[in-house]
């Protein structure tokens, strides 16, 4: 069984440090699958975890996505997450889930950072169970039969390698979904893919996708941060998790790689919609 140290009580796990993803088993594979489904994000320190060894990683973990435009190099099952000097505005910036707009939006995501600035340049993460679980038992309500409409947005244009948006899948997924493996409710809106809540006026979706994201934002009890050193690994899982770069690093280079593992279609907390 793995050795984990609690990031806090309820939300994120560290690993212990001796354990390397390159040599992990079958069945410490099963165990990691099961703990970030109940532990929302996972962190591994000093892993030698080569680009090629993430990428096998990934397809022993699930399915991942693929993106085609990568060079160097680089497998195209991960995601290059770079910055630097002339960056001004970082990926990851602004809580999010990662391509919520997929019809099958990620389950996990996996992500080792080579190098990293001398300072900043944490991550954010918020526990979408808990988020809603907050809420009051009549938001609850209301909140659980809607659909929020998900359109890709911005520099993922260019990592899927589409000509045009309007090559890039627009979705329709639960504003509450249900966990397939911990059976919890999460709410799943985020500013950086949501375009506007089915079924309301266009000014009653803005005031309440506005709720929604300042409770995400600013209910600290439901975040934990990583502190990222270079060669750490971090899991999180896109079903009941979002997460937030912080860009208070320039002009210093911080690098990773990301991998992105295919989900289920989101199975809504009411089916009887």
């Amino acid at each position: 069984m793995l050795s984990t140290k609690p990031i806090t009580p309820r939300f994120g796990s560290e690993i212990a440090s001796d354990f390397q993803l390159a040599d992990c088993s079958e069945l410490e594979i099963s165990e990691l699958l099961t703990l970030s489904a109940n532990r929302g994000v996972l962190v591994f320190r000093d892993q030698t975890l080569t680009p090629s060894e993430q990428a096998a990683l990934a397809h022993r973990l699930g399915e991942p996505l693929t993106f085609p435009l990568n060079s160097n190099g680089i497998p195209k099952e991960l995601i290059t997450i770079a910055s630097g000097p002339k960056t001004r505005e970082a990926a990851g910036e602004g809580w999010h889930s990662d391509v919520s707009s997929e019809p099958r939006p990620p389950s996990l995501s996996i992500l080792k950072m080579a190098t990293v600035p001398e300072s900043g340049g944490d991550t954010l993460f918020a526990d979408m169970s808990q988020a809603f679980e907050l809420l009051s038992d009549p938001l609850k309500a209301f909140l659980e039969p809607l659909t929020a409409r998900h359109e890709p947005r911005g520099h993922y244009l260019f990592l899927s390698g589409a000509k045009a948006f309007d090559a890039l899948p627009i979705s329709d997924h639960p504003v509450v979904r249900i966990h397939p493996t911990t059976g919890k409710k999460s709410l799943y809106v985020n500013d950086g893919f949501v375009t506007r809540i089915n079924g309301l006026t266009p000014r009653e979706s803005q005031s309440l996708l506005k709720l929604l994201y300042d409770h995400i934002a600013y209910t600290v009890k439901t975040h934990c941060r990583v502190q990222w050193r270079p060669n750490t690994v971090v899991f999180w899982d896109n079903r009941s998790v979002q997460h937030h770069a912080a860009f208070d690093y320039h002009p210093e280079i911080r690098l990773g790689y990301r991998a992105t593992l295919r989900g289920e279609q989101p199975i809504a907390s009411q089916t009887d919609r």
